[in-house]
């Protein structure tokens, strides 16, 4: 896990050490939430000392850019992320939940049928 004990700060700014989890996110199922997670505990440890980086989205703006194959290390993150969600499909929603009805609706009339 990426804490604040993995990081030093020099003259040119802070430096990570210790990368033993680093992972190739193409290839790992959880590559995101493992980034997410050690993000976040970076945000939380270093937000006790200025409070305005509680509010900012590194770990979704850092996972965006490598989606997009946009992160490099020239990129200056802003800390802020305006996540896109699709369109919801309603009516596909429903018509699952109603078959799913119809299925079981089928059964327990199999089960009565059974029982007399």
């Amino acid at each position: 896990d990426l804490s604040e004990y993995n990081i030093l700060v020099s003259a040119d700014g802070p430096v990570i050490i210790d990368l033993p989890q680093a992972v190739d996110a193409a290839g790992n199922n959880h590559a995101k939430d493992m980034l997410t997670r050690d993000v976040n505990n970076l945000t939380t440890y270093f937000g006790q000392f200025d409070p305005a980086l509680l509010t900012t989205q590194y770990a979704e703006e850092i996972w965006s850019l490598y989606e997009h194959g946009e992160l490099n290390p020239d990129v200056t993150l802003t800390g802020h992320f305006e996540s896109t969600l699709p369109p919801v499909d309603l009516e596909g929603v429903m018509r699952e939940i109603d078959d799913a009805r119809e299925v079981e609706a089928a059964r327990l009339l199999r089960l009565q049928e059974l029982d007399e």
